[in-house]
């Protein structure tokens, strides 16, 4: 009698734990891009009565791992219902929301996801990095810091923080989320990306020893000569200045802070005459760029084009304003959640300057507010159909 009830306890224990057993083979399966093993162990999983949503949860994994973030969404919602999977379900449902741009939607996934497990740190990084999406900064950085306290090996959360800081100018405050980061585990490209950003927020404050200091762990590039070069010029050693930034233009010639470096050392040591031809070209790639424009009628004034110089004054001046009005939407929209109007003007702003990256983003953010802004998709179309300034 106890062998028999001994030989069912077994069995029933067997028949139990198979199905997850092959929950995690097609899951070893989604890893190794092997598409029959997944559909395979899914569609078993379908059919076994108390484990569909398990199915659900490897097809929805697969189409999320091979960008089909439509049917991972759908897949997932199929599990959301199922105490077992409730929580990953409502995770990564979230996680295809947010990269398919449907920001709010992925917003209240993610929060229902924390509802049920205050601890799940997945759900905070994409609800940190949603409403990084949406210009949403303050509710980011309070994800992110407590992703960061529950993740204390993690750089990702540290770096994330000290971009938000730095893309507001606040640099003091970006500097020690940056040191934090390096002190965590990082990828090699985000551990040269953080170098490079640590590096410059010390240049905006001044601290250009330790700065050049901080570049020494990073790989040689444009980018990292060109900061080289900015600090160099700063402490006075021009002709080093001008030799990275010349090393950094080899590697980029349009690379806009070598330019501006260069351009910066010849106008102080009289040698204006030589930098004209140099900002007239670059204002041609940047032709909405203050700093840019700024140097370039210097150094017309400088040679007595007097007459070109005056031409651009009123120019110079718009663009300031312009620049005034986006530091204000910008800072507007920090705390303004659901604002979509807000983030239209942003995005013509950039428009504006010259930067459809950033409009395209700020374009983004207000349609996942309001789906029906027909003129946000309109220059959300021309942005990433022209990569290109629209007229006004």
């Amino acid at each position: 009698m106890i062998a028999v009830l001994l030989a069912a306890f077994l069995m029933l224990k067997h028949s139990r734990r198979d199905p997850l057993l092959r929950f995690q083979h097609g899951m070893a399966a989604v890893r190794n891009g092997d598409e029959e093993t997944v559909f395979r162990e899914a569609g078993l999983l379908l059919k076994t009565t108390g484990f569909e949503s398990w199915g659900h949860m490897l097809r929805g994994t697969w189409f999320l791992e091979t960008r089909k973030y439509v049917a991972a969404a759908h897949e997932f919602g199929m599990a959301k219902d199922d105490p077992g999977t409730r929580i990953e379900a409502l995770t990564r449902c979230g996680e295809a929301f947010y990269r398919m741009n449907q920001f709010v939607d992925a917003e209240q996934t993610l929060l229902q996801a924390l509802e049920l497990d205050a601890d799940n740190s997945d759900a905070r990084r994409w609800l940190a990095s949603t409403y990084y999406d949406l210009g949403a900064m303050s509710l980011a950085l309070q994800h992110l810091k407590i992703v960061g306290i529950n993740n204390p090996s993690d750089g990702r959360p540290s770096r994330l923080s000290g971009l938000i800081h730095r893309d507001f100018e606040q640099f003091g405050e970006a500097i020690p989320e940056y040191e934090e980061a390096l002190q965590r585990e990082l990828i090699p490209e985000e551990h040269q990306a953080v170098v490079l950003e640590l590096a410059d927020c010390l240049v905006h404050q001044l601290r250009y020893d330790e700065a050049l200091k901080t570049l020494k762990s990073a790989s040689e590039t444009a980018e990292s000569l060109a900061i080289q070069a900015s600090c160099y010029s700063a402490l006075g050693n021009s002709n080093e200045a001008i030799a990275k930034a010349d090393t950094a233009l080899k590697l980029d010639p349009l690379l806009r802070s070598a330019i501006l470096t260069k351009a910066a050392i010849f106008l102080e040591n009289d040698r204006a005459e030589e930098v004209v031809p140099i900002l007239e070209a670059a204002v041609k790639t940047y032709p909405n760029d203050f700093d840019v424009l700024f140097q370039l009628i210097k150094a017309w004034r400088l040679t007595g084009r007097t007459d070109q110089a005056d031409s651009q004054e009123q120019k110079l001046a718009e663009l300031e304003t312009l620049i005034d009005e986006f530091a204000a939407l910008n800072k507007q929209a920090f705390s303004e959640v659901d604002n979509a109007e807000l983030r239209f003007q942003l995005g013509r702003l950039a428009i504006r300057l010259d930067r459809p990256e950033l409009a395209g983003s700020w374009f983004q953010a207000a349609l996942a507010i309001d789906p029906q802004h027909s003129e946000a998709r309109r220059l959300l179309d021309s942005v990433q159909n022209e990569g290109q300034r629209i007229p006004d």
